[in-house]
């Protein structure tokens, strides 16, 4: 039986798997971070671990793969991509697909960009993309509840006994921000529109789980036209034309930094 190793501080209640970690700020997919830990590669507070279920804290302490630092990078850079249906939401594609990182050229070529969570293929709207693996696990984490706002197109209307099982699947599983100073906001489910053969709803969600708006829908019988996510947390892709990348302003950075209750740059 595999033995589950911690070696966080005080603060456990972000702890994190180490190789998830590492996956999430694009060193490999989780079987090859497995790989890379197991092979002595990675340190953590400067200790080499190769116990696969380590737990860290990326916010208080030091991972380095192969004696380089890995998550908080000397220059920092924070993009806002207006993702495009039929781009992968990855560095890279075996399949040969479009990704978000080529639509990030040529900071790509001179830096290691990856996405903050992902969109599925059919998906449009707000992505953020960076290089700092700490504000991708704090933005990603559920801990800190950051609001994903969604507009939902379905085919005819959607009744009161749907919009009320929608709101309760929203607001399943969800856990309210224990952190930072921006009061919380609530899983709900809205409708924008009413039209002759088709609805749109607004669904704000806390987390970012693979497929849940659409797996939502098809738990209530509603057939999914178009999905499209118009904001992460207060960062949202109005005015920003579909496929096109800019860097956050200032602004848009001290509110991440409030949401996640600590300095982001």
């Amino acid at each position: 039986m595999r033995m589950e190793t911690q070696m966080t501080s005080a603060n456990d209640g972000e702890a994190i798997r180490l190789n998830h970690f590492l996956a999430q700020i694009g060193i490999a997919s989780r079987r090859g971070c497995d790989d890379i830990i197991a092979a002595g590669r990675v340190r953590v507070d400067g200790r080499i671990v190769r116990e696969l279920g380590t737990r860290v804290v990326p916010s208080e302490q030091t991972v380095s793969l192969d004696g380089h630092p890995v998550g908080r990078p000397p220059r920092r850079i924070v993009l806002l991509l207006h993702k495009p249906k039929g781009v992968v939401s990855t560095a890279s594609d075996p399949e040969g697909r479009p990704t978000v990182i080529d639509l990030c050229r040529p900071l790509a070529r001179r830096h290691r960009l990856f996405p903050v969570g992902r969109l599925d293929v059919n998906t449009t709207g707000a992505l953020l993309v960076t290089n700092d693996g700490w504000l991708c696990y704090r933005l990603t984490h559920p801990r800190f509840g950051i609001a994903r706002v969604y507009h939902v197109r379905v085919r005819g209307d959607v009744s009161e006994s749907q919009l009320k099982r929608l709101e309760r699947m929203a607001d399943e599983g969800s856990r309210a921000p224990s952190v930072g100073r921006a009061r919380p906001v609530r899983p709900s489910v809205d409708v924008v529109a009413r039209m002759e053969k088709e609805s749109i709803l607004k669904i704000t969600l806390l987390e970012g789980r693979n497929r849940q708006v659409r797996q939502m829908c098809e738990g209530v019988g509603l057939r999914l036209v178009a999905l499209k996510r118009v904001s992460f947390g207060p960062i949202t892709v109005r005015k920003l034309p579909l496929g096109a990348v800019r860097p956050l302003e200032r602004r848009e950075l001290d509110r991440l930094d409030a949401l996640t209750g600590g300095k982001t740059s």
